[in-house]
């Protein structure tokens, strides 16, 4: 294996600092709650629904 201290090649990698976000306080209330609780209750009446609306075999 090679020492990265002894390999020559120049990169254009850059250093990214997220530290400074400006959009982390922006998350609306319909977001947060509202999207969540109706997907719970439409997941939960799709499968109640499913359950009561699948035949038997006898």
């Amino acid at each position: 294996m090679e020492d990265n201290s002894q390999n020559n090649k120049t990169t254009s990698y850059k250093v990214v600092d997220f530290s400074n976000d400006t959009n982390k306080g922006k998350n609306s209330f319909s977001k947060t709650v509202l999207v969540p609780f109706f997907s719970g209750i439409l997941g939960t009446s799709l499968v109640i629904g499913t359950c009561f609306g699948v035949p038997r075999s006898s």
